[in-house]
């Protein structure tokens, strides 16, 4: 039986993504994923991180605290504990400290200081990836 390519696990951890993305709000297990993904869950975690470099779980953490902060900017109507659970955090307080974490103020600070800035594509946190755009959460062949 042949390995598989770069490209094919490559494609198998952008479903991981796409699943991702389209369920942010929803709570994962690395079964779960990892069965997206077609993959073990002990070899989905190896390769996830080896094409990402980042724990899936550390990515699905930054994709919901990045996804927060345009929200907090864009959605003025949403409540931050609105937003908090529409990014998939359970608990406020997890929230706050993932975010603050992240921008190094909190969501309300962070909305007052960014609310009027009219380019929410660029994002200050300070633990962002080069890879902001969603588009780029997935990797090339």
């Amino acid at each position: 039986m042949p390995t598989p390519t770069q490209s094919e696990y490559i494609a198998r951890i952008n479903k991981a993504f796409d699943y991702i993305e389209n369920n942010i709000s929803k709570q994962f297990t690395l079964k779960e994923l990892a069965d997206v993904a077609n993959f073990s869950k002990f070899h989905f975690n190896r390769i996830f991180y080896g094409v990402v470099g980042e724990t899936p779980f550390q990515f699905i953490n930054r994709v919901r605290v990045e996804r927060a902060a345009m929200l907090l900017i864009s959605s003025k109507k949403d409540t931050i504990s609105d937003i908090a659970i529409k990014c998939g955090f359970s608990d406020i307080s997890i929230f706050s400290r993932n975010f603050k974490n992240f921008f190094g103020k909190s969501a309300s600070q962070y909305r007052v200081e960014k609310g009027d800035v009219s380019n929410i594509s660029q994002l200050d946190s300070n633990k962002r990836q080069p890879m902001l755009d969603p588009s780029t959460y997935f990797c090339s062949e």
